[in-house]
């Protein structure tokens, strides 16, 4: 790839406990030794362990460790890659803070280009590398989606969200083993859901989260734009579109169709996938950084 019962303290209630006593208690008490509260140790409670791990996320297609040093030639490519978008994401003077310039959209024309490939590893790259909280969102649901590589398929998710747009959003996303990394599954049918929800209806859950998550960047990993109608539509909703086009193997008019399907987008962007380039003058290849491995 080129281009996130308090509990009453024990001391507190001897306290409270003390205030009560009469002034007949209190003399008693001068002269007989009164019981002293034992005071037993809280044990802290357990962390919990993100919902999605190190090891799910690697197995789903990170390619990278967010501290790793030095810093591998994959690093160096998404590093250049968030840069622009970001740039294009920054708000302008007067602009709400819910807007599209959050939401990018990340699609190819094809399937097996490496749009779930990119979409993890670049809102990884975002969350692990700025103080942006990052919203991987998964809009594909496919047999080869990224809500069945990390296990999660049986959560709720955008699905439900489109059935019922009251559902409370915060709920819905899953913590990640990276800090102020979360995932919002595809999700599964609410009981009583005759069907998929349409695109209409996805984009305008899509828009409920970025309502709702001002401050959050949002990675949509939507479905190819040749295979279904939902990059469409969502392009209409989104700040950025990321189009992956696997080297050497996409066709010129397929992509070109695809970025057609997509023109209602401000800003698209072409990102190549599984170069070839070996040459030691190539980008990230100084000598310092490892050497990267692409989807």
């Amino acid at each position: 790839m080129t281009v996130p019962v308090p509990r009453a303290h024990l001391v507190e209630r001897a306290i409270e406990a003390m205030a009560g006593f009469s002034a007949n208690d209190r003399r008693m008490a001068d002269t007989a030794e009164m019981p002293r509260p034992v005071l037993h140790p809280q044990p802290a409670p357990a962390a919990r362990p993100p919902a999605i791990t190190m090891a799910r996320l690697q197995e789903a297609g990170l390619s990278f460790a967010v501290d790793a040093s030095p810093r591998s030639k994959i690093m160096e490519e998404l590093a250049l890659i968030q840069h622009q978008l970001l740039r294009v994401a920054e708000p302008v003077a007067g602009e709400p803070k819910s807007s599209r310039r959050q939401i990018m959209m990340v699609t190819s024309a094809r399937q097996g280009e490496g749009k779930s490939f990119t979409s993890l590893n670049l809102a990884a790259s975002i969350a692990g590398t700025t103080s942006l909280p990052v919203v991987l969102m998964d809009m594909d649901g496919g047999g080869s989606s990224l809500s069945r590589r990390l296990g999660v398929m049986a959560e709720r998710g955008i699905l439900g969200l489109a059935a019922d747009p009251s559902m409370h959003k915060d709920a819905l996303l899953l913590p990640t083993a990276i800090e102020r990394l979360f995932f919002l599954p595809h999700g599964k049918l609410m009981s009583g859901q005759a069907g998929s929800p349409n695109a209409d209806a996805l984009a305008a859950a899509v828009r409920s989260v970025a309502a709702a998550l001002p401050r959050h960047v949002l990675i949509l990993d939507t479905p190819p734009a040749l295979s279904t109608s939902d990059a469409q539509a969502l392009s209409a909703i989104v700040g950025q579109v990321i189009m992956v086009v696997r080297a050497e193997s996409t066709q010129r008019d397929e992509v070109e169709a695809a970025l057609d399907l997509v023109e209602a987008c401000p800003a698209l962007h072409l990102l190549l996938n599984r170069t070839r380039l070996a040459t030691n003058d190539s980008f990230g290849a100084h000598g310092e950084y490892g050497a990267a491995t692409h989807a």
